[in-house]
């Protein structure tokens, strides 16, 4: 049975005071705030107001997609509220709001923190690996697109961005354990194609690697990455003629795709 992933990053203390000025708790009223309530919701705020208050506004805010606001309303939520029921569930929906006001830096230990506290679900995998890898934190990423397969072992975004981080590690035995298995091969993109033949390409497995940049090529023959990657192999190897022939018939195709047009 496979082991449980471990996490290699150390546990982050809290960082959601940090992360705003909480409007709720310094004495700023919502409605003199630029944050301030729709009046369907003003009621909840005549006075100090509560955290599930906060999370209700924090979601409407994220509606409207207004992340800057959603992150007072839930950082003054877990203020306010730190022990929460929705703990776990509300530090994921700050850390996902972080992220999209483009503060990457600071999302990271609020999801990381939302995970440590039992959010498991694949959306905080895939979003904290994104974040990861947007930070060059290339090793602790590849634990959470892995973690995002756990769940979904089929999931695209998720062998697509592994595969490349494996890639830029050098790590084509990896790629290939990955990519090259019956489950995959058939939905595999074009960016695990390219990964996976330059993995064998690498391993010094030219056969390997010609074999499924062919059956690409026929399931993606408009791909001029994937049919440039064949002919460079294809000489590689030693047929030049062949190589030629597959350059001329995507030249061919793109001419009669441009004259559709």
């Amino acid at each position: 049975m496979q082991q449980p992933l471990k996490k290699r990053y150390a546990f982050h203390k809290p960082r959601y005071v940090a992360a705003v000025a909480l409007f709720a708790i310094a004495g700023v009223t919502l409605a003199q705030s630029r944050c301030a309530p729709p009046d369907s919701m003003k009621d909840h705020f005549a006075g100090k107001p509560n955290a599930a208050s906060l999370n209700e506004l924090g979601y409407w805010f994220g509606e409207q997609k207004n992340y800057n606001c959603a992150v007072q309303a839930f950082a003054s939520s877990l203020q306010l509220e730190p022990k929460q029921k929705q703990f776990s569930v509300i530090a994921f929906m700050l850390g996902v709001s972080l992220y999209l006001t483009g503060d990457t830096k600071e999302a990271i230990p609020v999801l990381q923190e939302a995970e440590e506290s039992g959010y498991n679900d694949i959306r905080i995998h895939l979003l904290l690996a994104q974040a990861l890898d947007e930070t060059q934190a290339r090793a602790d990423a590849e634990i959470e697109w892995r973690a995002a397969l756990e769940i979904d072992p089929e999931h695209s975004f998720a062998l697509d961005h592994l595969s490349n981080d494996l890639i830029s590690d050098t790590n084509d035995k990896a790629v290939i354990e990955l990519l090259d298995t019956p489950r995959i091969a058939p939905l595999r993109t074009i960016q695990q194609d390219t990964n996976l033949s330059l993995a064998f390409s690498r391993s010094g497995k030219q056969n390997d690697a010609l074999r499924v940049l062919r059956d690409s090529v026929n399931t993606y023959p408009d791909s001029v990455q994937l049919t440039q990657q064949l002919a460079d192999v294809l000489t590689q190897s030693g047929s030049r003629e062949e190589a030629q022939t597959v350059l001329q018939v995507l030249q061919a195709r793109q001419g009669a795709n441009s004259e559709s047009h």
